[in-house]
């Protein structure tokens, strides 16, 4: 519809002439737009009028200023008939009912009128609808709509030319309080006047939240709202909090993000202005409240020119929320700034302190902060577990000095370490590093000590990093252990077999000689293929792929066997058996426990060279008999004793470590892998009992183990 298409009256011409000429004046737009609802009069008949623009946005929704005709009808406007004009992009005129829903005078009556909306389109965009309601008797002529659409262009020139003067960011435009246009009523003022005082004093981001929600809900009415910080690094809402109706936060999820490309609150945060949606069924959105929800207001709080927070609100009632509530939530969200930045800044530097007060405390490794005098500022729980001083550091403590007197028991050189303090003193800048030996127990540390620096690079002192490399420094002892017995037992049975084949082939014996060499050969082949059998027991146990065959089976059958099969090895030696006719069943893997048994016989057969008695000793033993943590049941005790070379005290405990051998002349001469009483105890251990050793040294040895009765009365296997 274009203006050739009228022939305005004399008067509508002369309405449309006042009309430009008040619209290009240089004063306030609400001046020149209430006087020219004034002008209009003259020519059209109506109760009130409206101009709603979206300045920077064609879209119904976003950033609103309305200005009203003086003296209108008390009735509200109706926006969803402002929508659908603005998206049909057509003037429709209706007849429409006003009532007094909302309106603080009930006696108003319900009645008919005539509603005309014209879209103000210009240069293929919309800038904003006009709208006039009549009495329904009066109506509104074709006149009316020649003379408002003749008035469009100029309406669009007047709004493009106060967009392109109004500031980004909402709350400026017109008051602070009432971007609007609007006038906040007495209570509400007071309302944040008084909110003005609390807002200042408070430090907990959490409690801030939930002051702004509560008072937004209190004043705006709304039955459901959240709050949600902005993540501005990864352009997402993170809801914070949420208060009302079960029903209506039934979406709700802790901790929800979402991107703001979606809903109302993450475009209020994208476009840093309040957003009010009357019917959310007719709009894109994802919103946090649930089904029941009609209306939504969102408004960003704006921190520095980009939203910070959002306060979303919900309602069942599509006319929830009018200018009113929207100019509440702006001046809300205005007075908010500055507390919420604050606060913000406040929880960035708990939470920091707080992570790394957590990873400061979890760590295992010993730290601690040093002075310049070597004194200790603050230290994790590892430190002193790391030098086993827990529960008796004293305040102040200095390493120089307390660290060293309490140590001095266990220290293997105690002047290394007080000569490491003296070098941090010296060098405050260079980083400095110590291996400490501890004994009683035996431990091994070590230490790294660098220099901390204040704000200004200036040094404070030093931070202490303590490790605990005792399993390090084994771990590499056994590595090296391993080489060099490994290496020793397989080069002495090669030796031995490459000698005696290089004189079979090359020289001519007879067959007594000849016998006595291929028996030679094989014994030292079958002492090489045990040796690769245990290396490859250790694997699988430490693999954890060592499977039990476990069945009902007699120790007295294992016995029998075992001491037919050793009777070779036993020439220097008596074999005592002892063992109770009435003896139960084991439930155990007869291949593993044959194994055990044998591996303890070969050894008091090799540690007493000299000979003696050998007894093999099977008993069942009471509740009162087991050792101390034996689990409960019934139970078995195998033990064999030698009158050998014996164990030494301090030896003792370690006999059980792989590739660990006593270190003396008869043990070197013996020889071994140092695997069998790891294994042995291994297997043990499998069938859930315990071993142990005892021993005097030059005496002989006892070792005992023990093995779980069989609860099945049935047939025993083999």
């Amino acid at each position: 519809m274009s203006i050739s298409h009228f022939e305005p009256t004399n008067l509508g011409l002369s309405v449309l002439v006042e009309a430009t000429r008040l619209l290009a004046e240089e004063r306030p737009l609400a001046d020149r737009l209430h006087q020219l609802f004034g002008v209009l009069r003259l020519a059209i008949r109506f109760r009130d009028a409206r101009l709603t623009f979206w300045p920077g946005s064609a879209r119904p929704g976003a950033l609103r200023q309305q200005f009203y005709s003086p003296d209108g009808w008390p009735y509200p406007w109706d926006d969803a008939l402002t929508r659908q004009v603005a998206l049909n992009g057509l003037i429709e005129q209706r007849t429409i009912v006003v009532s007094n829903e909302l309106v603080a005078e009930p006696q108003l009556p319900i009645t008919q009128a005539t509603y005309l909306g014209a879209p103000i389109f210009w240069s293929g965009r919309l800038w904003g609808v006009f709208e006039l309601r009549a009495d329904y008797t009066n109506g509104l002529t074709s006149v009316t709509q020649e003379i408002i659409a003749a008035l469009t262009p100029q309406l669009a020139a007047t709004i493009a030319r106060e967009s392109a003067g109004l500031p980004a960011l909402p709350g400026i435009a017109g008051t602070a309080e009432t971007p609007t246009g609007l006038t906040l009523p007495p209570q509400q003022r007071h309302e944040l006047a008084s909110l003005d005082s609390r807002l200042e004093q408070m430090l907990d981001l959490h409690a801030l939240l939930s002051l702004l929600l509560r008072r937004a809900l209190e004043i705006t009415g709304a039955e459901a709202g959240a709050v949600c910080l902005v993540d501005q690094r990864s352009d997402e809402l993170v809801l914070q909090i949420y208060e009302g109706a079960p029903s209506m936060l039934d979406r709700v999820q802790p901790r929800q993000r979402w991107g703001w490309n979606q809903g109302l609150a993450g475009q209020a945060a994208s476009s840093g202005r309040a957003l009010l949606v009357r019917d959310v069924t007719q709009e894109p959105r994802i919103s946090l409240t649930g089904s029941g929800v009609r209306a939504e207001l969102a408004a960003p709080i704006v921190i520095k020119g980009r939203a910070a927070a959002v306060i979303l609100l919900g309602s069942p009632r599509s006319a929830a929320f009018g200018e009113h509530e929207l100019s509440f939530m702006r001046a809300l969200c205005e007075r908010a700034i500055h507390p919420l930045s604050r606060a913000l800044q406040y929880q960035d530097a708990l939470e920091s302190s707080n992570h790394l007060g957590q990873v400061f405390t979890s760590l295992p490794t010993g730290l601690a902060l040093l002075d310049t005098n070597g004194r200790v500022l603050r230290s994790n729980p590892a430190w002193f577990d790391m030098w086993g001083l827990s529960g008796r550091q004293r305040s102040p403590f200095h390493v120089s000095i307390d660290l060293v007197e309490q140590l001095l028991p266990r220290l293997q050189d105690p002047l290394q370490m007080t000569e490491f303090c003296a070098s941090g003193q010296r060098s405050p800048n260079q980083p400095l590093q110590l291996s400490v030996r501890l004994v009683n127990p035996i431990q091994e540390l070590h230490i790294l000590s660098l220099p901390t620096h204040d704000s200004q690079e200036q040094i404070t002192g030093r931070l202490w990093a303590v490790s605990d490399v005792t399993r390090e420094r084994e771990s590499d002892r056994l590595k090296s252990e391993f080489v060099s017995i490994v290496s020793h037992e397989l080069r002495t049975p090669l030796t031995s077999i490459l000698g005696y084949t290089e004189l079979l082939l090359n020289r001519q014996f007879g067959d007594d000689e000849r016998r006595q060499f291929i028996n030679t050969v094989y014994v030292e082949a079958e002492r090489l293929s045990q040796l690769v059998e245990d290396l490859l027991g250790v694997s699988r146990l430490e693999a954890g792929t060592v499977k039990l065959n476990r069945w009902t089976i007699s120790l007295r059958q294992i016995v029998n066997e075992l001491t037919t099969q050793l009777n070779t090895q036993l020439a220097r030696h008596r074999m005592q058996i002892q063992m109770n006719r009435e003896l139960p069943p084991i439930y155990a893997d007869r291949d593993k426990i044959k194994q055990i048994i044998f591996n303890l016989l070969t050894n008091a057969i090799k540690y007493s060279p000299n000979g003696g008695e050998i007894v093999l000793a099977l008993k069942l033993l009471s509740s009162a008999e087991l050792p101390a943590g034996h689990p409960e049941g019934q139970w078995i005790q195998v033990s064999v004793s030698d009158q050998g070379i014996g164990i030494a005290p301090e030896d003792l405990p370690r006999i059980w470590e792989r590739f660990y051998r006593v270190d003396n002349t008869n043990t070197r001469r013996i020889g071994g892998t140092g695997l069998g009483l790891s294994i042995t105890r291994a297997l043990v251990e499998l069938h859930d009992g315990r071993i142990w050793a005892e021993s005097v040294f030059g005496k002989g040895s006892t070792f005992s183990f023990t093995l779980p009765v069989s609860r099945e009365n049935g047939r025993l296997e083999g």
